[in-house]
């Protein structure tokens, strides 16, 4: 798995991409009567499948498009499983996956309990090859 990031990353220097980026208005809500400001917005340019994404996995590695597809499903069964159990997952130089909570804050320690817990999520912590990647990113406007 670390060769396929090595690998990646060896090819994302190679072959830069620029990621499109579009500008858009936005409003304060907290503060809706002062004028909107203008920000840029990453552009999509697609969407790669799992089995697409498995394909290439498979194209540089001596694993078989079924094998990645396995390790990827094993991966995404086993994910809730540690989560659930209050476990930080560690993805080598892919990056880290943790849980995070939303509660209602109370006056006092006690009174905090599960029913004050009002959403939860998923939290992504790149690694520091991902970082160094995205830190190696041109950005292009488009019209």
């Amino acid at each position: 798995m670390l060769l396929y990031f090595f690998v990646i990353g060896f090819i994302f220097n190679l072959y830069p991409m620029p990621v499109s980026y579009s500008v858009i208005s936005r409003g304060n809500p907290s503060k809706p009567n002062e004028p909107k400001k203008f920000y840029a917005s990453v552009s999509s340019s697609g969407e790669i499948s799992v089995r697409d994404l498995a394909k290439e996995i498979a194209e540089i590695t001596t694993m078989s498009m079924p094998d990645v597809i396995g390790v990827l499903e094993s991966v995404l069964m086993l994910v809730p499983r540690h989560i659930s159990q209050g476990k930080i997952i560690r993805l080598g130089e892919l990056g880290s996956l943790r849980l995070s909570v939303s509660s209602e804050g109370m006056e006092k320690a006690e009174e905090v309990n599960a029913k004050c817990i009002k959403s939860s999520k998923f939290i992504f912590k790149p690694g520091k090859e991902l970082q160094k990647a995205l830190k190696q990113v041109e950005y292009v406007k488009i019209q």
